[in-house]
């Protein structure tokens, strides 16, 4: 295939990764119902909401703002709110900011609806967008600050939304429906809104007063080659010298910083290139039309966000894309598919990039900032699945050809936050997003390499009753006791790696409301493993319930404490729940007629030979013969008791 020539693109390597995990304890309270956000701006609100449901598909996390390497903001719709997400702790929500006044919390009609979230270093706001209005958020400190204290407390308290229009935008391009995305330089310098019909619009994110000077229209539809309804992602590249305007079948880089270090387009000089994505691309499915959403650059590799243009009816996951830049030809080239696969219906599973897959509805990507200089990181807020995604590129960004080598996890946030938000029953019990992310109890477990053994999930479930009160640990619970340091390792040492399976659920569905999913549309038969990495911290990962994985034994107390009674759920979810109350009252009833025979049986043979089939780990010799440490027991003082 011809390749065509573009304008090279220099981006500098990402900073250094962090060397492991920070341990904190974290303390938040519930906003105050009296609270005073919505003073000055509640009218002005109502008259911006509830009207973006029409334009968009499928309700979730909508975009993302990575605030450090541990912590990323997100804008999800299926809950109206802004959450911060602690991504070294599997998805731990440690702050969040609900958008509507809650007088109308039961009718979605009214909902913000965000579709997408920008701030900066240095900022004290937060800068929203729904398909009809751009809205700031007043923070009492930079979201920078907050992170390096490792307190979001006063971003649920403090915060206050308002819709805003500055006096440099043309009231025509306001509440029409075309609003698009919003990014902001790193360093506050520049802000801009893409508008579908008119262009890209600027503002000053470290001054956002309705008279910013600095607030026009920058870029209008015609200039530089950019088109009518030709915009869906915006991004700042990471040396701040360009802005990238993806469309569906292009990306429009423009010049935001020259030689002098000025930027030309607060003179009105528009100097953009235009990278045909689909010329590229649409090779690997031989020539079919192909439908692009966003895109970013690491150092001289373009990553781009996208698919096969689905048919009507389809939901076919999304899947990212590799282009190289070509000193020599100074071109890009060689566009690869790294992860995802475009054509299969939207699922959710990870592990490497050609076993991932993603939901449909996904429209933006960003870079997470990383502290070693050669990790590589590309964040997704995948909106189907409702939790984030990260696909490590780090190997095709350093070694160029290893495509083969990308590796996908998730922070799965979504522990049924709309029913802890909005029911009743969740109410009531003081519920709020950062309480629903542990549950305490008891565990058992046990560590070393000759414990590691090559378990499906229902071997690991087996294991666990071989405990005799022992069940697979829930997400909630592991984050629990991983931030205790108490997991299972191959040397005792809590910074030590470790896997373990998880009875969570990797099934979801595509949602037209916002809300909940009533039923699964996929991933019924896909269970979640929680992996622990000193250098990344908890990960969770979607695989295949019969998938043999090496693993340890962890295992929660039957009757731990729970999130709430259950009564939040779902018909279907309820019933399922009956169900194992049902069989938990039989089985309470038979259990202790074989405990008593069972024992008495034991004490008849306990000096008499044994038969062939009589349990290994019930002889005297047990340690030697099957490699098993005894379990071990932790109470809620951390205490160890063999």
């Amino acid at each position: 295939m011809q390749a065509m020539p573009h304008k090279k693109i220099n981006e500098p390597t990402s900073v250094r990764y962090q060397l492991r995990l920070a341990t904190s304890s974290l303390h938040f309270t519930q906003r105050s119902n009296n609270t005073m956000k919505w003073f000055l701006s509640s009218l002005l609100l109502s008259v911006f909401t509830g009207l973006s449901s029409a334009d968009l598909v499928g309700h979730g996390p909508r975009a993302i703002y990575p605030i450090t390497e541990r912590y990323v903001a997100l804008v999800d719709s299926s809950i109206d709110a802004v959450l911060i997400v602690d991504n070294k702790a599997g998805g731990a929500v440690v702050g969040h900011y609900v958008l509507h006044d809650e007088s109308v919390n039961d009718n979605p009609d009214r909902w913000v609806n965000p579709i997408s979230i920008t701030s900066c270093a240095d900022c004290k706001h937060i800068f929203i967008t729904n398909p009809f209005m751009f809205f700031k958020i007043a923070l009492d400190k930079p979201l920078a600050d907050m992170a390096r204290s490792l307190d979001f407390s006063g971003f649920t308290q403090k915060s206050q939304i308002s819709p805003v229009w500055y006096d440099g935008w043309n009231p025509k391009y306001q509440n029409d429906g075309n609003i698009r995305m919003v990014s902001a330089a790193a360093d506050g310098s520049s802000g801009y809104m893409t508008h579908k019909s008119g262009g890209v619009f600027s503002f000053n994110p470290l001054s956002p007063s309705k008279e910013d000077p600095s607030a026009k229209h920058a870029i209008k539809i015609g200039e530089a080659g950019i088109e009518e309804n030709d915009i869906n992602g915006i991004h700042h590249t990471s040396s701040l010298k360009n802005i990238i305007l993806t469309s569906s079948k292009y990306v429009h880089i423009v010049k935001t910083r020259d030689s002098d270090g000025n930027n030309p387009l607060d003179y009105d000089k528009v100097t953009a290139y235009k990278l045909p994505l689909d010329y590229h691309c649409d090779y690997l499915y031989g020539g079919s039309d192909m439908t692009f959403m966003d895109m970013v650059i690491i150092d001289d590799y373009a990553f781009v966000l996208g698919h096969p243009t689905p048919e009507k009816g389809q939901h076919n996951g999304v899947a990212i894309y590799r282009l190289t830049w070509d000193d020599d030809d100074e071109q890009w080239h060689n566009c690869v598919q790294i992860a995802g696969s475009g054509l299969k219906d939207a699922e959710w599973v990870d592990g490497s990039g050609k076993e991932a897959r993603f939901s449909a509805t996904v429209h933006d990507i960003d870079i997470l900032p990383t502290a070693d200089s050669k990790s590589h990181i590309i964040v997704m807020p995948d909106t189907g699945n409702r939790a984030l995604r990260f696909i490590d590129v780090s190997y095709p960004v350093e070694a160029g050809d290893e495509t083969d080598k990308v590796r996908v996890y998730s922070a799965p946030y979504n522990e049924h936050l709309y029913e802890v938000m909005y029911s009743s029953e969740a109410s009531n019990a003081g519920m709020t997003p950062e309480l629903a992310m542990a549950s305490d109890g008891k565990s058992y477990y046990h560590g070393g390499m000759e414990n590691l053994y090559t378990m499906n999930f229902n071997a690991a479930q087996d294991e666990c009753a071989r405990v005799g009160i022992g069940r697979v640990c829930t997400l909630p619970e592991i984050r629990a006791r991983f931030a205790r340091g108490q997991y299972p390792t191959p040397d005792g040492d809590d910074e030590s790696w470790t896997t373990v399976w998880m009875n969570e659920d990797c099934a979801s569905c595509h949602l037209a409301d916002p809300g909940a999913c009533e039923s699964s549309d996929w991933g019924d038969e896909y269970k979640m493993i929680a992996i622990f990495r000193p250098v990344t911290g908890l990960e969770a990962q979607c695989v295949h319930n019969e998938r043999p994985v090496d693993t340890y034994s962890m295992c929660c107390g039957v009757g731990g404490p729970a999130v709430l009674d259950g009564t939040y759920l779902t018909p279907k979810q309820q019933q399922q729940q009956q169900a194992k109350k049902a069989a938990g009252i039989s089985f309470g009833v038979l259990i202790p007629f074989m405990m008593i025979g069972v024992a008495i049986y034991g004490v008849y043979m306990r000096k008499r030979a044994k038969p062939a089939w009589w349990p290994k780990f019930l002889r005297q010799d047990r340690r030697e013969e099957t490699g098993h440490a005894p379990h071990r027991e932790v109470d809620l003082r951390g205490r160890d008791y063999i």
